[in-house]
């Protein structure tokens, strides 16, 4: 191989290397913003009455630190280790419905909720269903999750939505 193209080889494995590196860079320094998203806060004024407001607040996709269970905070790995409780917990709560199976329902569902800024959870919703009990299986199980500890964006806890997606196959 000549010089001329051993420059240009080394050239273009710089030119790649440096474009890997900056995409992950990328992807890890900024925050992923979907939107804004509402909350409504309930309280009773001094009249005994109550009143209703709604608290907007940007809603985060990805952020600096994602939201974990408690208990994984201080694991290594502290966002494989929430997946990995809660694929436990999937396996251990989600159950096939027997209509879904009479049925021969088989597919995934993909679900939405959103982790607040203390942890709870609000906005859970199916994207896209299957049917059979299925959906309504995936809801129940996000309703009975434990708290989170919440996502931080510049050492602050902020909303972050999570996409859930739980395959239904039934075995032959």
């Amino acid at each position: 191989m000549n010089c001329n193209k051993f420059i240009l080889v080394l050239v273009y494995l710089f030119v790649i290397i440096g474009k890997l590196i900056g995409q992950s860079l990328a992807s890890v320094s900024r925050p992923e913003i979907i939107g804004d998203h509402f909350d409504t806060i309930r309280y009773i004024n001094s009249n005994a009455k109550e009143d209703f407001h709604l608290v907007k607040t940007t809603l985060y996709k990805r952020v600096e630190k994602m939201p974990v269970f408690a208990g994984c905070e201080t694991d290594l790995d502290p966002e494989e280790c929430s997946k990995k409780r809660l694929i436990d917990l999937l396996y251990n709560h989600i159950k096939y419905p027997v209509d879904a199976k009479k049925q021969r329902i088989q597919g995934v569902v993909y679900a939405k909720y959103v982790v607040r800024t203390d942890g709870s959870l609000t906005g859970i919703r199916i994207e896209r269903g299957i049917g059979g009990g299925c959906d309504e299986e995936v809801l129940q199980f996000i309703n009975q999750l434990p708290k989170y500890i919440p996502g931080y964006q510049d050492g602050k806890a902020v909303p972050v939505q999570i996409t859930l997606p739980v395959k239904f196959k039934l075995m032959k």
